[in-house]
Parts: structure tokens; sequence; C-alpha cells
């Protein structure tokens, strides 16, 4: 009989990890070049993994011998047929299915948990399954580890084998690829990882073009920046592994984090408002100084369904550091079966942002009620793009 490992042998939903810190030496430590490390197999390696009702796979590995305790990002690659290269075309584009694919989350621990339905996503566009009649009942599945040093440094694990029971999913284009600011002038300034009393996202350039399988594309952020405090811009909030900063602080010569170092805070040089655009997909980063500064207002409103439509319910504002102008906003909000919401200034509803996407979407003047699903959320509100984003708690 067939044994399928259910979701009770599964956890979280993503990479996630505590960084292991270089050890304190009076001397340097001599740096090994390992050629591989060890990936254990699950003790539950010789089931089958059902992955349409699973959360999460966990595998657990040793660090490469580097010579000593090195900060390590690891990236989980997976194959069906053991092959870990793919075929390019002179652009560098796969050609055809892909024989491998490398997850886009990772983690900086040796305890990894990789999600079930991106495992399952990735297993259709390598198998090329257009149809459910087409899906396999079982498939093996060949996995292994990337071990990436600060240096660039890279490395592969040994492979391991299991067996997986795919199911049929229609492939949609994948939601943009957020990156968040975090710095000495963003939220409290703490340089922590919570969003929206720390960190914020940037806002995905309404229309953009953004690619259907990774998410990554423009993104834009306006606000109010001094000389005085930096600031940085990062993939994942408390992770360090994809980040953008400045080459001696300056906002004209950006850097992204690559196998030569990574940039300083960016500070601007003069205080005022900036636009900030990123282009993930190309990964180009521009500041422009803005000469007509944007509308501030002294508090924000939330009114919906789930307060009776009153006009006294308050946003918190995100950005509470000293000398703060606050654009961005967030509520807490628990509903049971979902409702409607707009955002507002005061009792007058002049003006009043909207729209009839969920769970993220940008908010017109006047526009349609957004439709909220049930749950709890933190949602983000920003009163110059008008970008708002329901974070699941």
């Amino acid at each position: 009989m067939k044994k399928y490992i259910l979701a009770s042998l599964f956890a979280g939903v993503a990479f996630f990890g505590l960084t292991s810190c270089e050890d304190d030496r009076d001397s340097n430590p001599t740096l090994n070049t390992p050629e591989s490390f060890v990936l254990n197999a699950p003790a539950l390696a010789g089931n089958i993994y059902d992955l349409e009702n699973s959360d999460s796979l966990v595998f657990t590995c040793k660090q490469p011998d580097y010579g000593y305790t090195a900060a390590v990002t690891y990236y989980m690659q997976i194959s069906l047929t053991d092959v870990w290269e793919n075929e390019l075309d002179e652009e560098g584009k796969v050609v055809g299915n892909p024989k491998m694919m490398e997850l886009e989350n990772y983690s900086t621990s040796a305890k990894l948990k990789a999600n079930a339905k991106d495992i399952n996503k990735a297993i259709m566009q390598m198998g090329g399954y257009a149809a459910e009649e087409e899906m396999p009942e079982t498939t093996p599945l060949y996995i292994r580890l990337r071990a990436k040093l600060a240096s660039g440094l890279t490395c592969y694990s040994n492979t391991i084998q299991t067996t997986v029971k795919p199911f049929f999913a229609v492939l949609v284009a994948a939601d943009p690829e957020l990156w968040y600011l975090i710095g000495a002038c963003v939220g409290d300034g703490s340089w922590g990882s919570a969003i929206g009393t720390a960190v914020y996202p940037m806002s995905p350039v309404e229309g953009g073009d953004f690619n259907d399988k990774t998410g990554r594309g423009p993104l834009t952020f306006t606000g109010y920046f001094t000389p005085d405090l930096g600031f940085k811009i990062v993939r994942v909030p408390g992770e360090w592994a994809d980040q953008w900063g400045g080459v001696d602080g300056s906002i004209d010569n950006p850097k992204k984090k690559d196998d030569s170092g990574e940039g300083g805070d960016f500070k601007v040089p003069v205080a005022g408002y900036y636009r900030i655009d990123l282009n993930t997909n190309t990964n180009e980063l521009k500041f422009t100084a803005l000469e007509e500064e944007p509308k501030e207002y002294s508090q924000m409103l939330v009114s919906g369904g789930f307060n009776g439509w009153a006009t006294d319910t308050q946003m918190t504002p995100c950005d509470t550091y000293a000398g703060a102008r606050p654009h961005v906003w967030m509520y807490d909000i628990s509903t049971t079966d979902g409702t409607e919401l707009k955002f507002l200034v005061d009792s007058s509803w002049n003006p009043n942002w909207g729209n009839s996407t969920f769970p993220y979407g940008w908010g017109v003047g006047n526009g349609p009620n957004i439709p909220v699903g049930a749950g709890d959320y933190r949602v983000i509100f920003n009163d110059i793009t008008g970008y708002y984003h329901f974070f699941n708690k």
C-alpha cells in the first residue's frame, strides 16, 4: 500500500533561518574551497510526499567545510531527471522545458523548508504538463542544495532522490516580486524586519512589464529623505542576501550586492522628496529628486463594512522616526466573512481611495470599494502612489 506523507510532516511556507555568523578570531582563518557538502536524506524519504495536501518539505544539511563557521546562503535546486544543466540559446534563455530549476526563496541556516506548492509549480514547468490527464500519479524528484558565501564562492551538495505526488494547477502569472525599504529613515528607524513598523514595500508600477514566472519587474517609491539618515532596499525583510546600497553612500552610484560585496547605506545629498525606480528584471536603480512636493495629510482613516462605514477609525503612520513626513499608513484588520473598505482623509470623503482588486492594488480617487477576503491582515497604504497591500498575518 502506498504511503502519502501529509501536511503533518511539513511546516512553514518558505525558507527561513537564522544567519550563522563568522566566528570572531584573533587571526584570519584559512578558507578552504570544498567541492561539495552533505544534504541529509529525510527519514521518510522512501515514502511518497503528497504535495497538494502539504505545506512544505523540510531538509537539513551540514555546512560546507570552509575551515571556519561561515555565513552561508542556501538555495534549493530540483530536477525530474537528475540533470543539472539547462540548454540555453544565444540570449541565455532556456530552450524547451527546463531540466532543473532553483527555487526563488533561500535559507541562511542548515534547516530548509521548501514550499510544496512552489515545488509542484516547478514540476509542472519541467514536465511541460498542460492538462490534468498529463500529470503522472507520482514522479521521482531529485534535490540538491547550492551554498554561496558573500564572496561568491559556490559549491553544491550531494543529490538525494525522493518521490512526490504532484497535482494539476493552472499556471498563472506570478505576483510582482516586492522589495522593501529599510533604514534609519524608514518606519521607526530600527532597521528591524516587521512590515509596517520597520520596513514597508515599494510599489509595483501599475501596468508594468513583470516576468510571468518570477514576478520581477518595475517597482517605485516616492518619499521624504534627509541626508543624515541612511537606508537600504532589501528583497526579504530580516535577510541581507539580496540588497541594494550606495557606493560611498551615494544615490548616484547604486550597487546591488554581488560577488564583490555590497554598497553602503544610501544617503540623499539634500533633504526633500525623491522618487526611487527599481527594475528587478534588469537590475537598474535610479533616484530622482522631485521639484514639487506631494500633498501631506495629518491623518488617514479607513472605513468599511467592518466598522459600519464609520469615519473615525484611524490608520497608524508607518514612519515614526524623528522628522518623518508620513505618507505610508497601516491598519490591522480581522474579518471572518470578508468585508469592503476604502481609505479616506476625513468625514467629508474628499479625498478617498478605492479599487476592485485584492489583496493588492492601486487606489484611485472615488474608486470602488476594496473587496477584502476573510482573514487577519495588516494593510499598508501609500497616499502618494495609491498602492495598497494586505499582508496576511
